[in-house]
This record gives C-alpha cells, sequence and structure tokens, in this order.
C-alpha cells in the first residue's frame, strides 16, 4: 500500500495511468540498491521522498529503484536525471530487481484522513489471479452483452453483486461496474418499448371487442400482469375511441398467483358505476382496491377466482 496527499479520489483515468506506471517500471527490470548513508549527505539528493515532520535516524538507510548505485547518486546529489526515479528513506525489505515483482494490479484507493489518500495493490501471484479472475469476469460482461430484454436483467442482477466481491484491478472494476450500468439503461428502454408495444395490441383488443358488443358494458380477460400504468395507458386510449360503452378488463399474473380488475367509463357517461361494478364482480375474493364512479381498480389474491369474477361482471 503507498499512502499521498490528494485532494480527492482519483479517476478511473488516473488510476489505469499509476497503474501502468508500475506494469511499465517492473518490465523495465530496474534495480533496487539500498544503502546506509549519513543523513547529511542523504537529505541533498534532489529526487529524495521523505514524510514532512518525520525523525530520520543518522545514519539513514536509502533505498533506490534506480539504474544507478545509490552511491553514485550520493556522488551527484542534484543530478536531475534522478527525478525520474525512486529514492526513499526506508528501512522494509525489498526486492533486488523490479522484474521479481512479476506484474502489478491496483485494487483499492481511498481516503484514509483529509487530503490523504491510501492506494493498495498486489504483485506476483496475487496480481496474476486478480488480472485473471478480471479477464473471466469481462468475458461474462461480453456474453451478457448479448442479451435482451428479462434475460439481460437477470444476468446484470447476478453479475452486479460478483463483480462488488472479485478482487481486482480497481479501474477496471469501475469501468465494468459503469458497462452493467449501461445494460441496466438498455433493458429499462426495451421495457418502455415492450410495455409500449403490448399496451398498443391490448387497446387494439379492447376498441375491437367495443365494436362487436352490445349494450354498454365490454367485459373481458387481456393479460398483462398486474401493471397499474400499462391498464392505465389502455383505459385511456380507450375512452377516446369508444363513448358509450364501459369497460372492465381482467388481467392475471400467473407467477405471483394474482391478477387485477380494472373498470372504466368513458366521460360523459352516466349509465355504469365503475367502482360499484368492480366491487360487485370481486365479492367474495378478498380483493383490494379503490376507484371512483368513472374508474376502479382492485387486485384480487388467487388466480382460480378469476372466472368467477368475470361472470359476476357479466351479470352485473
Amino acid at each position: 500500500r503507498f499512502d499521498f496527499s490528494w485532494s480527492g479520489p482519483l479517476t478511473p483515468a488516473q488510476l489505469e495511468a499509476v497503474e501502468q506506471i508500475l506494469v511499465d517500471q517492473i518490465a523495465a527490470s530496474i534495480p533496487v540498491d539500498n544503502y546506509v548513508a549519513p543523513l547529511e549527505d542523504a537529505q541533498k539528493i534532489s529526487s529524495l521522498r521523505a514524510v514532512f515532520g518525520e525523525t530520520y535516524p543518522d545514519p539513514v538507510r536509502v533505498v533506490a529503484v534506480a539504474p544507478s548505485p545509490i552511491t553514485e547518486i550520493l556522488g551527484n546529489p542534484q543530478d536531475v536525471q534522478w527525478n525520474s526515479y525512486s529514492v526513499e528513506f526506508c528501512g522494509g525489505t525489498h526486492l533486488k530487481n523490479t522484474s521479481e515483482a512479476g506484474g502489478f494490479v491496483l485494487l483499492s484507493e481511498e481516503g484514509i484522513a483529509k487530503g490523504v489518500r491510501r492506494i493498495t495493490g498486489v504483485t506476483m501471484k496475487d496480481a496474476a489471479v486478480a488480472m485473471a479472475s478480471a479477464a473471466e469476469f469481462e468475458g461474462k460482461v461480453t456474453e451478457a452483452g448479448k442479451l435482451e430484454g428479462l434475460e439481460l436483467e437477470a444476468r446484470v442482477k447476478l453479475l452486479v453483486p460478483e463483480l462488488e466481491g472479485l478482487s481486482i484491478s480497481a479501474a477496471k472494476k469501475i469501468r465494468l461496474r459503469e458497462t452493467l450500468g449501461t445494460y441496466g439503461k438498455q433493458v429499462v428502454a426495451w421495457k418502455k418499448k415492450h410495455a409500449a408495444e403490448r399496451t398498443s395490441k391490448i387497446v387494439e383488443q379492447v376498441i375491437e371487442a367495443a365494436k362487436s358488443t352490445e349494450g354498454d358494458k365490454v367485459i373481458m380477460r387481456c393479460d398483462f400482469g398486474v401493471d397499474g400504468k400499462v391498464a392505465k395507458a389502455v383505459t385511456a386510449a380507450y375512452g377516446k375511441k369508444v363513448k358509450d360503452k364501459a369497460l372492465l378488463m381482467v388481467s392475471a399474473d400467473e407467477v405471483a398467483d394474482r391478477f387485477m380488475v380494472v373498470a372504466f367509463a368513458p366521460k360523459g357517461m352516466k349509465g355504469v358505476d365503475c367502482k360499484a361494478w368492480v366491487v360487485a364482480a370481486t365479492e367474495g375474493t378478498k380483493g383490494k382496491g379503490g376507484g371512483k364512479k368513472d374508474s376502479a381498480q382492485f387486485s384480487v389474491p388467487g388466480v382460480g377466482s378469476l372466472e368467477g369474477v368475470l361472470e359476476k361482471a357479466r351479470s352485473f
């Protein structure tokens, strides 16, 4: 892990850049040298990284990730070429060469105090495991992208929690999260389109039924689940086309074992009390709902009582 001063979270692009720098440094096979030097001499190194306010021993252990040994750096401490490399006071154990790290994956970046951020990464076998996990999950996301509608929705619901539990590159996790978010928007768009097409078909059915029905009531079953928005859209469209007949629709959700009963009377039609109609049709079913004289909606448990509701509606 590495703590550093910064004003806010790193962007995905910045996380990727940091990760790539580490990967490049490992691939460059840069020597890692350490040397115990007089504190005064070591502090003259222009590229030295030290913690502000920290007290260091004299002599101090210097660690450099650079192509030149520390003795050469101490001989010309102000040379600007050292600015391209890491030179620090550190007592820890280190590699002899960056290539020994094998690989690097930046797993997380977070704030630990005001103005202080922390990045955590892994190398060697852990890095290899993280990269393999990311590649495997990216394959799943790609395959999910070939789906649409309810299949895509179901797959996204599985992938989102799986992603959050993975130890992979923080930047890749953000990108993958964004992709799954895009899939979610595609599902919403698909649902809207599907609902519009389904609503249009139902409107055609009820209008045709009105044309072929004698009397002032149209009673029919047209399943679109227990979806109040669809019911509202259908009755609104029906009211624009049919002015002299009230409509009662029954729509079932077989999976949920429920159905809805919706009644609607076009504007100006006085002969049918929709609420009374629905109450009479659902009597004894434990259905619940409400409404007014010109429109009413009830939800009824148990699809088994649906035909009985239709019969009562016809005899109202």
